[in-house]
């Protein structure tokens, strides 16, 4: 079973946010920047009641291998 921000993950344009931390609530990126404990605790900041989904947009020279 996966999340909705997971869905929200895997089919949305996130690279204006290449080489960044998302936090991730709900379809919406909550919080960006280069500092994940940064990141995670502004999103906790915006939505206290929720749990920040958290993930590193990889830049557009990194390769997956299968």
């Amino acid at each position: 079973m996966t999340t909705k921000e997971f869905e929200f993950f895997l089919k949305a344009d996130l690279s204006e946010y290449s080489g960044k931390y998302v936090a991730i609530v709900g379809d919406k990126v909550a919080a960006s920047g280069d500092n994940a404990k940064e990141v995670l605790e502004e999103a906790k900041k915006k939505f206290p009641d929720l749990i920040p989904t958290l993930a590193k947009i990889p830049t557009a020279d990194t390769f997956a291998v299968n």
